[in-house]
């Protein structure tokens, strides 16, 4: 397995001091988000990718593992397609492989069998977008079907394994509550219901494409792994278990200060390689 890091960590900081710190760490792999202004990093509208690989070899980064989506919410946000798509292409010029999105909050007045009808529709086209430009689509649990095993498995049913699958994050299954970002804000939203994060990974595995390592203590504040609630060990052992040779990618929903979270990503690297390596 590889040992990545979010540049949303440093979501309140310039990209390239975020990199250059990431990357003093001992980080060889980094994603990024096109979720501006919540983490204005990358532009798809505007920024040239060629900028962004440039930075990764000058820093002597390895890869970058993966996009976060501008207009993630597939099924409520109007502008999920044109985006997304967009952001598949950004992503295929800076040869990066995974593309992040997610279901999103399904809007009021709606029931889940036409919910899931436009989900369907709507992530067609994104898909057929990836195939033609070698991206991956990976959902993210990030909305009201994604938080549990039979939405997992229902979105999953939506298109073919070989573009479509997962970004797992054990923490948001953990915590059973979605965010939907704008603005530079964020609010969490209740799901319905609870599962054990580690079971629902067991259910989905073989659709995992890539994974982010996300920690919170008793008052839902982000942690270095390892000193929070998560089973992020768990999760890892089982996803060594089954052979996966894919990238932990360390997360957090940023912060303030800068050597506060450089001091994070640092516990979290050297825990992440004790229980890898």
């Amino acid at each position: 397995m590889k040992i990545g890091c979010g540049t949303v960590l440093f979501r309140n900081f310039e990209l390239e001091r975020s990199l250059e710190a990431i990357r003093k760490i001992g980080f060889e792999y980094f994603e990024t988000q096109a979720v501006g202004p919540w983490c204005p990093h990358v532009n798809v509208e505007k920024d040239d990718p060629e900028e962004l690989v440039r930075l990764k070899n000058k820093y002597g980064f390895k890869g970058i593992t993966g996009l976060w989506s501008l207009n993630g919410n597939i099924i409520a946000n109007p502008n999920a397609v044109e985006s997304g798509i967009r952001s598949i292409e950004w992503a295929a010029a800076a040869g990066i492989p995974v593309l992040h999105t997610g279901d999103g909050a399904k809007p009021k007045g709606m029931d889940d069998a036409e919910a899931y009808r436009v989900l369907e529709e709507k992530l067609s086209a994104i898909l057929e977008a990836a195939k033609k430009h070698g991206v991956k689509v990976a959902i993210e649990p990030h909305g009201t079907f994604s938080l549990t095993g039979d939405g997992l498995e229902r979105i999953m049913a939506l298109g073919d394994p070989s573009v479509l699958g997962i970004n797992y994050d054990a923490c948001n299954i953990f915590r059973a509550s979605y965010v939907e970002s704008g603005n530079g804000k964020s609010g969490w939203k209740c799901a319905e219901g609870k599962e054990n994060e580690l079971e629902v990974l067991k259910r989905i595995s073989d659709r995992v494409f890539h994974c982010h390592a996300k920690d919170i203590n008793s008052n839902g504040e982000c942690v270095a792994i390892g000193t929070g609630m998560v089973d992020v060990k768990g999760c890892v052992n089982y996803l060594a278990a089954i052979g996966y040779d894919g990238v932990i990618s360390v997360e957090t929903e940023g912060g303030d200060d800068f050597d506060q979270i450089v001091k994070l990503a640092s516990d979290s690297y050297r825990y992440l390689n004790e229980i890898i390596k």
